[in-house]
């Protein structure tokens, strides 16, 4: 259902999604459905119209845990689309939570709450309203085995929060959610995302180095685990890192891509990272004759005079291998006037330089 109301809306045919979401017979899932098209469409009527059917699923909700997950899924929805009330619906699920009577309800409450506030980016709430849940839940007067299992869906539910969160915040998502399992004698699951929030922690300290140190021990799963943790500047030079490895491996393809992927963000958000790392990357990626991705790097170095020599050693090397014309075209690029003189006499045979 929901691919079809994605291919309506790629078409232009907002009606006809609208249409469909509407048809949806669980409640819930429309609204999911209505919130979807609402991030999707720009148009202030549009998401006028949409926003009010929203609005009618809420009021047809009899049951304030049921209104609570449905205002949290509204604030979350106008939180990520820029809109501010979406902090009014947020408080309005909060409230509704606050009244509900049964223990393990308002625990869920809370959780609900806290969880369309991690999808939202509100983290530092979110993990306040977790915490809530579980002092809640612990508190309850319900019996064991009822406690037991809610806890257990916390845990995993603040654990999809976790996995969702690509920032050093999700550290302590994961922390808490092993506390969970701990309390609930799960412990090889609590060891396993205590492991997570120390790579975390690992990579708030060492930053790109550590996902070379990893590449080094083969052990790719864990270097692409700590990349979405580090600053975006260490980030655009571990994943040049990841598409070295990927080169010397034979994925040539997936390599290529993970170099745009680099070069695209650090263009786009007019990321700076270091320039000597970046040298040392394109130089690497020369010696194993991929001149085009330490082209690419070489276009991301911000200091000229690191960038000339990134240019003087690419473009020998496509003299040597008797692309003049490219030789010459890299060549002319070189903003240090000095090198790139020099650069063009060799390319000419006119002297034999020593930068080579």
């Amino acid at each position: 259902m929901m691919e079809d109301i994605s291919d309506l809306l790629q078409r232009g045919n907002f009606s006809s999604a609208l249409e469909l979401a509407l048809r949806i017979e669980d409640p819930f899932s429309r609204l999911e459905a209505l919130s979807y098209i609402y991030q999707y469409v720009e148009e202030s009527e549009y998401r006028e119209a949409v926003l009010g059917r929203m609005l009618e699923i809420v009021d047809s909700f009899e049951g304030l845990l049921e209104k609570a997950r449905a205002l949290a899924l509204i604030g979350y929805t106008l939180t990520v689309t820029g809109d501010k009330k979406g902090e009014y619906f947020f408080k309005k699920a909060h409230q509704a939570i606050k009244a509900i009577d049964y223990s393990l309800w308002k625990a869920k409450g809370y959780g609900y709450l806290a969880y369309y506030m991690a999808l939202a980016g509100k983290y530092d709430d979110a993990f306040y309203y977790y915490n809530i849940a579980y002092e809640t839940a612990q508190k309850s007067p319900e019996p064991y085995s009822k406690v037991l299992s809610f806890l257990y869906r916390l845990a995993q539910q603040i654990l999809e929060s976790a996995e969702k969160i690509h920032s050093p915040e999700a550290k302590e998502f994961y922390e808490l959610a092993a506390e969970i399992y701990e309390d609930i004698k799960r412990h090889l699951s609590a060891q396993e995302l205590k492991k997570k929030a120390s790579l975390i922690e690992m990579a708030l300290e060492k930053g790109s180095r550590l996902v070379s140190e990893f590449l080094e021990r083969r052990d790719v799963d864990n270097a692409v685990f700590v990349i979405k943790y580090l600053p975006d500047e260490e980030k655009v030079l571990a994943l040049l890192e990841i598409a070295y490895w990927l080169f010397l491996h034979d994925k040539k393809g997936l390599a290529k891509s993970i170099v745009e992927d680099a070069f695209r963000m650090a263009a786009e958000r007019k990321i700076k990272p270091n320039d000597e790392k970046l040298e040392e990357i394109a130089l690497k990626f020369l010696k194993i004759g991929r001149i085009e991705e330490a082209l690419t790097v070489g276009a991301i170095i911000s200091d000229d005079k690191i960038a000339s020599r990134v240019f003087e050693k690419i473009a020998l090397t496509y003299a040597k291998r008797g692309e003049k014309l490219k030789a010459i075209t890299v060549a002319e690029a070189i903003s240090d006037e000095n090198i790139k003189r020099d650069v063009l006499k060799a390319i000419e045979g006119e002297e034999n330089v020593g930068h080579e």
